[in-house]
């Protein structure tokens, strides 16, 4: 047998004891660091991959109306999540979501493009999930990685108020409105928001806050069980009471049947609205679950355009109401006598004109003092009376009344009008393509370029009832301090000549609102328009208000292409003032705040 000398020396040997020594040193000195010096930064990485954070939701806030009657709540439902990173095949996957919820595939893929957010983020891919479909999802669980589903409550809208133009509604929010969003609430993509009315305004007040959950995980991102130690509740958020009485809403909305117009009721010296209508309105059914594609068509493209707030958002001529700021303008500077008569025949010639300017009345009022005017409506004693002043103070005390701005009301998308002025007339119509006195002629009547909406037309009586002073803003959450509008000054008999003339609109024989009179003690005072509309019939107004135990009301009816202000706007401003002198215990006295 052959041997071979082994020729490694001591040399070699001592050097391989000393790197296998070496080696073992640090082998050591890395577990001692590892386990014992880093052992919590480590501890704490092994936890947060063993132990996943869900977001926890609670209920959002409740809406009230001004007697405590719930008008908003919420209801439970199911959404279905998907975490992306999870997805083995996402088209077989969802697939077969799209058997167990019979939601067309083309949906699925949609709302997952659309509200993705990050591969390691849940997406919300479907709502409204009933016991049997969460069933079969439960069933089916292995060939269904990172899916998830969780209680989710959504709104619901009672029938007492259903209406989308106070309340507004919810829309799911998508990456392109997250960026938007006020990013200390956290918001995520198919969360829902506040996107119209008070849900918009009051979107914080009403918004729960958000809570954390710890799940503990498998390595294949299965529950094992959850961790209450570290948890943080959710928090609903805060119940809203509203000023609207919705006994009085909805009987103000059946005088409109189906005609389309605009009814306001308030608390003058509160400015709370009590009543708020906007017909056509439209069912908030459509916000509830998935919305139809289609019904959303029919609703923008509907010619009654039921989706615009005509309260806030519909700008309409005034008409007559517009005489009472020529009567405000002349009497204040002097430029008229209110005992003079004038002589009205039906129609009037400017001097050095050879155009005729129709009154209502072809045969004429006869002789007619400014009470008359008012009271009867007539147009001939203020077109003459219109060209005492100039444009500029015209516009001016228009302006003064709250014309051409905000309200300041608690609700998105207010527009403000318009008034017009010298500016506007040359930039429309030229230099010379205008003469001021021939639009005083029509501003007077509150026709021409004059657009207002029916609640700047609410803060104009209700200047009007307070004379001027401390005229509260209007306002819709019932807990929101009373603040007031800039003052008027004006002097108490031009006030007073005013108002006599506002109560002979009701009260006196040959008033153009005799239908609004009442039967009782109440003292209506009110103002009659029909305003002309290029685009059909003439728009009815009626402008009022009236005091009831010691507090006063204003009321603002408007029936768009209604006809006759007196005719057709007065008897439902005279039903309302009815309605609220025989329900009073209700809707002035019962406050929940």
């Amino acid at each position: 047998m052959l041997k071979i000398d082994n020729k490694a020396d001591i040399f070699h040997y001592r050097t391989l004891l000393f790197v296998l020594f070496v080696s073992i040193c640090t082998l050591l000195s890395r577990y001692f660091f590892l386990q014992i010096i880093e052992h919590e930064r480590y501890f704490s990485k092994s936890q947060v991959n063993s132990v996943k954070a869900q977001a926890t939701y609670a209920p959002r806030g409740l809406i009230l109306d001004r007697n405590g009657e719930v008008l908003v709540e919420n209801y439970p439902t199911y959404i279905l999540t998907v975490t992306p990173y999870q997805l083995d095949s996402k088209e077989e996957e969802f697939s077969i979501i799209s058997d167990i919820t019979n939601i067309p595939l083309e949906n699925i893929n949609q709302r997952y493009e659309k509200f993705y957010q990050g591969r390691f983020l849940p997406t919300i891919i479907a709502k409204n999930l009933t016991f049997s479909e969460i069933s079969q999802i439960e069933e089916r669980r292995l060939e269904l990685s990172g899916f998830q589903y969780k209680r989710f409550d959504e709104r619901f809208y009672r029938d007492a108020l259903d209406d989308a133009h106070i309340l507004g509604y919810l829309r799911e929010i998508d990456r392109e409105s997250l960026s938007s969003l006020d990013k200390s609430k956290f918001y995520r993509a198919g969360e829902l928001v506040g996107w119209q009315g008070l849900e918009k305004q009051y979107e914080n007040e009403l918004r729960y806050s958000k809570g954390i959950e710890y799940i503990e995980v498998d390595t294949y991102g299965r529950e094992i069980s959850r961790i209450n130690d570290n948890s943080v509740p959710a928090f609903p958020g805060n119940d809203l009471f509203i000023t609207i009485d919705a006994r009085l809403q909805e009987y103000s909305k059946s005088l409109l049947n189906d005609q389309k117009g605009v009814i306001l009721v308030s608390n003058v010296d509160t400015g709370e609205i009590l009543s708020m209508v906007s017909n056509p309105s439209y069912s908030m059914d459509i916000y509830r679950g998935e919305t139809n594609e289609k019904e959303w068509k029919n609703l923008l493209s509907d010619s009654s355009k039921p989706i615009i707030n005509r309260t806030i958002s519909g700008l309409y001529p005034p008409g007559s109401s517009f005489k009472l700021i020529t009567a405000f303008n002349l009497i204040e500077n002097g430029l008229l006598d209110p005992e003079d008569n004038l002589m009205c025949d039906g129609s009037y010639t400017p001097p050095g004109s050879s155009r005729t300017f129709k009154c209502w009345k072809e045969d004429g009022h006869g002789l007619v003092d400014l009470n008359k005017a008012i009271a009867q409506s007539c147009n001939v004693y203020f077109y003459e009376t219109v060209q005492l002043t100039n444009l500029k103070d015209w516009t001016k005390t228009a302006k003064i009344f709250g014309f051409n701005e905000e309200t300041e009301i608690d609700l998105p998308n207010e527009l403000i009008g318009q008034i017009p002025d010298k500016e506007f007339f040359i930039k429309t119509y030229g230099r010379w393509g205008w003469s001021e006195r021939g639009m005083l002629l029509n501003l007077t009547l509150g026709q021409g370029d004059i657009l207002v909406t029916p609640l700047q037309t609410l803060r104009y009586i209700n200047h009007i009832a307070s004379k001027g002073k401390k005229t509260a803003k209007l306002k819709l959450n019932l807990n929101k301090e009373v603040d007031f509008y800039h003052d008027i000054e004006l002097s108490n008999q031009t006030w007073d000549r005013v108002f006599n003339g506002l109560f002979d609109v009701v009260n006196s024989d040959g008033g153009s609102g005799w239908r609004a009179r009442q039967n009782s003690d109440i003292k209506l005072f009110g103002k009659t328009s029909t305003a002309e509309n290029p685009h059909g019939d003439p728009h009815a107004w009626f402008n009022g208000f009236f005091e009831l135990n010691n507090q006063k009301f204003s009321i603002v009816v408007l029936v768009e292409n209604g006809g006759g202000g007196g005719a057709v706007a007065s008897p439902i401003a005279g039903k309302i003032v009815s309605f609220i002198t025989k329900n009073s215990v209700e809707i002035v006295s019962k406050v929940v705040q």
